[in-house]
């Protein structure tokens, strides 16, 4: 029972550490932020199975995540206030030729992550670009100004 308890607490923190850390995509992250993730699991394993590193003791871990991420899974279809403490909400961080500073700044990305995602996205040019919006995920949409 043990084992459980600290998976499903373990799962809980690092679901709360993530939001954290903010919103970089698996494509996005710098080689900085994988050592962190590789950090937790490392990290995680330890405290969840102690001094047990009997098979048994990892499957029940294993399983317990797996358990805790369908139940969090099922409450946010259930609710959206669960939905948006998991997942968060897009956030606008280019309007029209301004940069949404406070947005960018807790969201820890700069102009150039955004200047990337334009070029990656076939633009060239700023005024190209009307609306910036980092998604849940962390992908970075870009909303083309429309023409004259």
């Amino acid at each position: 029972m043990s084992t459980v308890l600290k998976a499903a607490a373990a799962y809980l923190v690092i679901l709360f550490a993530m939001r954290l850390i903010g919103r970089r995509t698996a494509s996005q992250q710098a080689p900085f932020d994988m050592v962190v993730l590789f950090l937790f699991g490392g990290m995680t394993t330890a405290a969840i199975l102690g001094e047990d590193r009997s098979f048994t003791a990892a499957m029940t871990g294993v399983f317990t995540v797996g358990l805790m991420h369908v139940l969090v899974s099922w409450l946010k279809l259930r609710s959206v206030l669960i939905e948006r403490i998991v997942d968060g909400t897009p956030i606008v961080v280019y309007d029209g030729g301004r940069w949404a500073e406070d947005a960018m700044r807790k969201l820890r990305m700069q102009e150039a992550d955004i200047r990337t995602a334009m070029r990656q996205g076939g633009m060239t040019d700023e005024k190209a670009m009307r609306y910036a919006v980092v998604e849940r995920d962390g992908t970075i949409s870009i909303i083309p100004a429309e023409d004259g």
